[in-house]
């Protein structure tokens, strides 16, 4: 099954394309404006360096969020349209579940993984995670929270954030450094080489093969149906007093209506 996944929730983007459980392309593109001008013409550049095209794709796999409110909508609604346009599977995941599977296969020792991310407003978008095959399964739900608080739900959940793989541009607001690291994390004894790094992920390859596998770890949705996760309102509707949240789209997909003919 030809895969094409991408990232968009950060502006370190992230996009793959693989087949049958295997990678065939990997490509980072750091923004430095908006995925609108950048993702199309980044697809069809990767796909055409692999002999492929559009049509060939059985599946699009996508961050669905959270992140950045602009990225995140320009990749669902590509991956959308995309997977609509040429009737292929669509899977559609969290951004941090993302993040925790690349981690995990970057730290094949590691058994957990905490993907962190700057959620500004002196909060972190983070999870923990652990190895679930060529997956991740949930231990703690994504969530926006201040670094502190989180620190207290991954500690009062058992020892494994102490060792687990932990990424993302958040993990130093997470974690601390120098004379700042978190106190339990000081007290384990002489410094140590841990698997932690500020970098992001690469997210993309790891959704990539996780779908072309096949093997139900990551489930499938309609088009219809995916909707971004941002786990908060934005600054604008802060401001605004607004709250633009995505409603959760009915579950029976016939209720939705399409003007497109099918043959």
């Amino acid at each position: 099954m030809l895969t094409l996944a991408f990232d968009t929730a950060t502006l370190r983007g992230r996009f793959a394309l693989a087949e049958d459980g295997g990678l065939l392309a990997s490509r980072p593109v750091n923004v430095g404006g908006s995925y609108a001008d950048a993702l199309l013409p980044v697809i069809q550049e990767m796909l055409a360096d692999a002999g492929r095209s559009r049509t060939d794709l059985a599946a699009v796999g996508v961050t669905t969020g959270p992140g950045s409110f602009t990225g995140v909508r320009i990749g669902v609604a590509t991956a959308k349209g995309l997977a609509w346009a040429l009737g292929c599977e669509l899977a559609g995941v969290s951004s941090l579940s993302a993040m925790a599977a690349a981690l995990l296969q970057e730290h094949p020792d590691a058994g957990h993984a905490i993907p962190v991310l700057d959620a500004r407003r002196g909060e972190v978008y983070a999870g923990l995670y652990r190895r679930a095959g060529r997956w991740v399964e949930a231990l703690l739900p994504d969530a926006a929270a201040t670094p502190d608080d989180w620190w207290s739900r991954l500690t009062a959940h058992g020892p494994d954030a102490l060792a687990a793989a932990c990424g993302g541009d958040g993990s130093t607001l997470l974690l601390g450094q120098g004379a700042d690291l978190r106190p339990e994390l000081r007290e384990t004894g002489d410094p140590a080489l841990r698997p932690w790094t500020s970098g992001h992920p690469d997210t993309a390859a790891a959704l990539a093969v996780a779908v072309s596998a096949e093997d139900g770890l990551v489930p499938r949705t309609h088009p219809f149906a995916l909707v971004p996760t941002y786990l908060r309102v934005s600054d604008a509707e802060v401001k605004r007093r607004v709250d633009l949240t995505p409603r959760e789209p009915d579950d029976d997909i016939e209720h939705h209506h399409s003007e497109r003919g099918d043959s």
